[in-house]
């Protein structure tokens, strides 16, 4: 395994590695976190804006082959590198927390709009389903991952009441 690299539960406990190769995810204490905006990633990473549009059609933002469709503008759209009160939606691909995520009809997983909009294909990122659109998760049965910070958050917020 590369040093100091991010992995996902599966790869921590069921794959070979030793825990010096192992970065746990970066926490959040009480020091000036920074949040970037979809835009400020567009010009950080020289992507194409044109690759990364929503129209809106029917109330909904959709992308040109349909596959998302979302009630919220990508300007909307705020992450961070840490575990924050404003960004506490975690993408499995990238391992950036969001203020609003996508989830798979298909399979319920959940996924960024950076991430689904850089993908290709049609096909679902997760289960490979040939018809799949992701829809806005619902935050009220938010998917937790079990590596992820906000299993972290919970069970510190458990600890102390």
């Amino acid at each position: 395994m590369a040093k100091n690299r991010k992995v996902s539960f599966f790869q921590k406990y069921f794959c070979c590695g030793t825990q010096s190769d192992i970065q746990e995810p970066k926490t959040a204490p009480n020091t000036y976190i920074i949040t970037t905006t979809f835009c400020e990633y567009l010009k950080l990473n020289k992507k194409d804006p044109s690759l990364y549009s929503l129209q809106l059609l029917d109330g909904y933002y959709q992308d040109k082959v349909k596959k998302i469709k979302t009630s919220h503008p990508l300007n909307d759209l705020i992450f961070s590198e840490t575990l924050t009160q404003n960004t506490q939606l975690s993408c499995p691909i990238c391992f950036k927390y969001f203020n609003y995520i996508l989830s798979s009809c298909c399979c319920v997983n959940q996924i960024c709009h950076i991430c689904a909009l850089e993908f290709q294909k049609p096909k679902c990122h997760f289960c490979q389903n040939e018809i799949c659109t992701y829809i806005d998760a619902d935050s009220k049965t938010q998917k937790i991952y079990t590596d992820s910070q906000g299993m972290q958050l919970l069970s510190l917020q458990l600890k102390q009441h």
